[in-house]
């Protein structure tokens, strides 16, 4: 399993705002600059830390990457499904979106409005 990308990003982040709380502090007059300045940090560290919520692709390969590294993927009609849509032709595929996509992108090459 790959690392945790997103997570390994905030660690560096709220790293940083300790840098800069820990900079702030030693080297600066603590007027009102720095107690903005140390307010906005608390903001953002607040942000970083915060729960996310959303789709996070890490940066790691799949199996399917290394499946498809070595084969092509080929799509398989099962005609008993087919229901007659007065001529247009709509499809539902079952089976891995990755591998799938991968054999659309050659079959059907600029004849596909949506996927």
């Amino acid at each position: 399993m790959g690392e945790n990308v997103s997570k390994k990003r905030r660690e560096e982040l709220v790293g940083g705002i300790e840098q800069i709380r820990d900079y702030i502090n030693s080297t600066a007059t603590q007027d009102g600059n720095a107690g903005r300045l140390l307010a906005y940090l608390n903001a953002l560290e607040k942000d970083v830390k915060g729960r996310k919520f959303g789709l996070v692709f890490e940066q790691h390969r799949e199996e399917i990457d290394h499946v498809l590294e070595g084969s092509v993927s080929v799509l398989t009609e099962d005609e008993s499904l087919a229901i007659d849509n007065g001529g247009q032709w709509n499809a539902l595929i079952e089976g891995d979106n990755l591998a799938s996509l991968d054999a659309l992108s050659r079959v059907l090459r600029g004849k596909v409005d949506l996927i």
